[in-house]
C-alpha cells in the first residue's frame, strides 16, 4: 500500500484518538474545526508552521505506526527529521549483520550505488536533450569504492549541462535557484529512505560510504543517491513550465505541495513500474539481504527511462 503524506502548514493542535491524528484549528470565522486522518495509512508527516502544537500521545502513535516526521524552518525548508527506531521482527539479526559487514562488501555496494546514480543522471540529460553519452561511459568505469571519484566528476558535468539556463548555477545547499527546490525534494526523499531503512531492520546512521559523527542518517544519504536524479528531473520540469517559480526566493505553497507528490511518481525497478516510495522500500529490503548474505547481488536500484 502506498503511504500517504500529511502536510500541515497552518497553526494547529495535533493529537491522537483511536489511532487517528486529530487536527484542530480555527476556521475563517474563528470557530474551532477538527479533522481526523488515519495514522495507519501515513508514511510522512510534514510540519510547516511555527504555531503547530503536538501531543506526546500523537508522537507515540506516529512511532507505533512507523510514521516519519519532518519539521520545517521559517523558510519552509525541511530542518529536522524524526524516524521511529522500531524496525521489523528481523531487525536484531540484520543490524548485527550490518555492523559486521566488511570493507570489500561496502566498497562493492558503493560502486553499484554510484554507477546507478551516474546512469540515471545520464538519462535525465538525455530526456532534456543534453549531451549525455560521457556519463553513460563513466558509469561503466566506476571501480570498487569509487576509487577514481567518478561520482564527483560526473556531478560537475551533470550540473553544468542540466541547468545550463542558469549560467552561474552551482549546486549548493545554500545556493540560489533552483537549489531551494532541489534541497526540498532531497529532504523529502531522505525522510522516506530513512523510514524504509528502519522498516527493513537497518541502522540509518551506519553508512556504507558517508561517515560523519554529526549525521544520524549516513546510510540514508548513501541509498538515496540513485534516487536524486528523479528529483532533479522533477525540478527541471517545474522550472521549464514556470521559470518565475524559482525567482521569488522562497518556494511557494503550491510548489512545496507539488514536490511532495514526487514520492508517488512511477519508476522502473526490475522491469516493473512502481511508485517511487515503493521502490525505495524494495531497495532497502535488498540492501538488508546484502548484509545478511555478504553478497552485493541483492542491491538493485530503479533505472531511469
Amino acid at each position: 500500500m502506498i503511504a500517504k503524506t500529511y502536510y500541515v502548514e497552518n497553526p494547529a493542535r495535533l493529537s491522537s484518538r483511536l489511532n487517528q491524528m486529530v487536527v484542530e484549528f480555527s476556521g475563517n470565522e474563528g470557530e474551532k474545526q477538527e479533522h481526523t486522518r488515519p495514522l495507519e495509512d501515513a508514511g510522512l508527516l510534514m510540519l510547516d508552521h511555527a504555531q503547530i502544537l503536538l501531543s506526546v500521545p500523537l508522537l507515540r502513535a506516529c512511532i507505533q505506526n512507523k510514521v516519519c516526521m519532518v519539521v520545517c524552518d521559517d523558510k519552509h525548508h525541511p530542518a529536522g527529521l524524526m524516524v521511529p527506531f522500531e524496525g521489523n521482527a528481523l531487525g536484531g539479526g540484520r543490524m548485527r549483520a550490518q555492523m559486521e559487514a566488511g570493507k570489500p562488501l561496502k566498497k562493492r555496494l558503493w560502486q553499484l550505488t554510484v554507477a546507478a546514480k551516474i546512469r540515471n543522471q545520464a538519462f535525465v540529460l538525455k530526456k532534456f536533450r543534453k549531451p549525455y553519452k560521457p556519463l553513460l561511459e563513466a558509469c561503466g568505469k566506476v571501480r570498487s569504492g569509487d576509487a577514481g571519484n567518478l561520482e564527483a566528476r560526473a556531478a560537475a558535468y551533470y550540473w553544468r549541462k542540466l541547468f545550463s539556463e542558469y549560467p552561474d548555477f552551482r549546486r549548493d545547499r545554500y545556493g540560489d535557484c533552483p537549489n531551494p527546490a532541489l534541497n526540498y525534494c532531497y529532504a523529502v526523499l531522505r525522510a522516506m529512505v530513512a523510514r524504509a531503512l528502519v522498516g527493513s531492520g537497518l541502522f540509518p546512521f551506519m553508512g556504507i560510504h558517508h561517515k560523519n559523527q554529526f549525521n544520524s542518517f549516513c546510510l540514508a544519504d548513501d541509498v538515496m543517491e540513485p534516487f536524486r536524479p528523479y528529483a532533479d528531473d522533477w525540478v527541471k520540469e517545474i522550472g521549464l513550465r514556470n521559470p518565475s517559480e524559482f525567482q521569488e526566493g522562497e518556494l511557494s505553497r503550491e510548489l512545496r505541495a507539488e514536490c511532495l507528490t514526487l514520492l508517488n511518481r512511477d519508476v522502473r525497478l526490475e522491469g516493473d513500474r512502481k511508485p517511487l516510495q515503493v521502490a525505495v522500500h524494495a531497495v532497502c529490503a535488498g540492501l538488508a539481504k546484502c548484509f545478511e548474505t555478504g553478497s552485493a547481488s541483492h542491491l538493485i536500484f530503479p533505472e531511469y527511462e
